[in-house]
């Protein structure tokens, strides 16, 4: 078994230019061979091997057993032990979140901490009979390539030298070297799903095929062939395709259609540095093939077509939000730095002249234009505006893109209405019907807020 680590190692880099190991050390089988055996790969390369222990506190005294044990086991190694306790229980319910997926999530970021020094990297104990079960695990899930490659060798600066060992051989070489390990009581119950495929689903298939776990990973192992080779494509179309900040619609239309959804799932990977969701790909190809459409994936990230540009923006200020007003004459109103303030003013003069009256009803209004049901807000979906001079409506949001008004900036804009009828815009002015005809008048004054 040691040798076929090694050949892992070898074959995988796992420890080209490293210099020190941390050991993920839960106390079980497969964690205290993986530290046996790092310290015996310590004696051929030049790595300090540690280990580090998060205590879930979710199995009450068993789970002080597991610390104190592994405390115990690391100070007869001389090995340096790096401890952290975490409620999981109560930490996954304040983040809504499953007991398996927070308790991963708290685990990683611990082991991330310990190993931002350069030429460290983190080993796990996940297995070869670890990988069958994922790969099952993920077929029932409803996966692709990707899922079907099960888990990596290497991730970052994650390693698994003991990919490629079964979960028997691991348990006769901590027998045969005398290794002691404890027994997480919940591996021995099926409350979780992998509980499941390991004690229900694998042994069925042992008896149709003694060797179902090695063909499950020959699956996976190919796998991870195609799905390498399908990454690299995609990087290479995506690169030939990119046109600004985004990429050519046309271009990627041109590509093969199959793979199309594949390059879409890097693309997303790649602008926004998470995991892409296949409904959400399936719905970006078909924006694709319309030429048209937006999908905010997440709060903030959102994928859109502009022209022929499939745009990725990344927002990551909040969307500035002005409560709704019945403007009072006199009264200040700040908002994203400025103050507003309606004046009624008197002028001798009447606004004939249209010279004059295109000049001043930028800020002007009729004096009877604020009523009880007249609002100061920003835009919302629907708004239509008659700008001063125009025989006909039209939409803010298509005067907002005649005017060439940045999409960052349109939500910044507060403006005056009747309902969807909107009666002043901030920069643009007055409506036909709120533009002031006689010598009183009301007037926006806008300027930089005091705050």
């Amino acid at each position: 078994m040691l040798d076929k680590v090694k050949t892992t190692v070898e074959e995988y880099k796992m420890l080209d230019g490293k210099n020190k190991v941390i050991v993920a050390l839960s106390g079980g089988a497969d964690s205290m061979c993986l530290l046996d055996v790092m310290l015996e790969l310590s004696q051929e390369y030049p790595i300090t091997v540690t280990a580090a222990h998060v205590n879930h506190c979710l199995r009450g005294e068993e789970s002080q057993r597991d610390n104190n044990f592994v405390r115990e086991e690391c100070g007869k190694r001389k090995v340096t032990l790096y401890e952290r306790s975490i409620d999981i229980k109560s930490l996954a319910e304040s983040r809504k979140q499953g007991l398996e997926e927070c308790g991963r999530i708290e685990r990683y970021a611990f082991f991330a901490s310990l190993a931002e020094e350069a030429g460290t990297v983190i080993a796990t104990a996940h297995t070869a009979s670890d990988n069958a079960e994922t790969v099952l695990l993920n077929i029932t899930r409803g996966c692709g390539v990707d899922g079907l490659s099960g888990i990596p060798p290497v991730r970052d600066n994650i390693i698994r030298p003991l990919i490629r060992c079964t979960r028997q051989e691991i348990e006769k070489y901590c027998f045969d070297r005398n290794i002691p390990f404890v027994t997480d009581s919940t591996n021995l119950t099926d409350e979780y799903a992998r509980n499941k495929i390991r004690h229900g689903v694998l042994p069925v298939l042992r008896q149709i095929n003694p060797n179902a776990d090695a063909v499950i990973n020959r699956l996976s192992s190919l796998a991870k062939t195609e799905s390498r080779y399908i990454q690299n494509r995609s990087e290479y179309i995506l690169d030939k395709n990119t046109k600004g900040s985004g990429y050519s619609v046309n271009g990627l239309l041109s590509e093969n259609k199959d793979i199309l959804p594949a390059v879409i799932k890097t693309a997303v990977e790649k602008k926004f540095d998470i995991s892409a969701e296949k409904r959400h790909v399936d719905i970006i190809v078909q924006m694709i093939q319309n030429r048209q459409g937006a999908l905010e994936i997440r709060k903030n990230l959102i994928v859109k077509i502009k022209g022929d540009t499939l745009v990725f923006e990344k927002n990551d200020s909040e969307k500035p939000y002005f409560e709704p007003v019945n403007p009072i004459i006199g009264k200040e109103y700040d908002f994203c730095g400025k103050k507003y303030v309606f004046n009624e003013k008197k002028s001798e003069n009447e606004f004939t002249d249209n010279k004059i009256n295109k000049k001043l009803l930028y800020l002007r209004l009729k004096c009877d234009i604020l009523t009880c049901d007249t609002v100061l807000r920003q835009r919302k979906s629907g708004d239509l505006f008659k700008q001063y001079g125009r025989k006909c409506s039209k939409t803010v949001k298509k005067l907002f893109i005649e005017k060439k008004i940045p999409e960052q900036n349109r939500d910044k804009l507060l403006l005056l209405a009747r309902g969807n009828e909107v009666l002043w815009i901030e920069g643009i002015g007055s409506a036909e019907n709120a533009v002031p005809d006689s010598g009183s008048y009301i007037i926006v004054e806008v300027g930089k807020s005091d705050e």
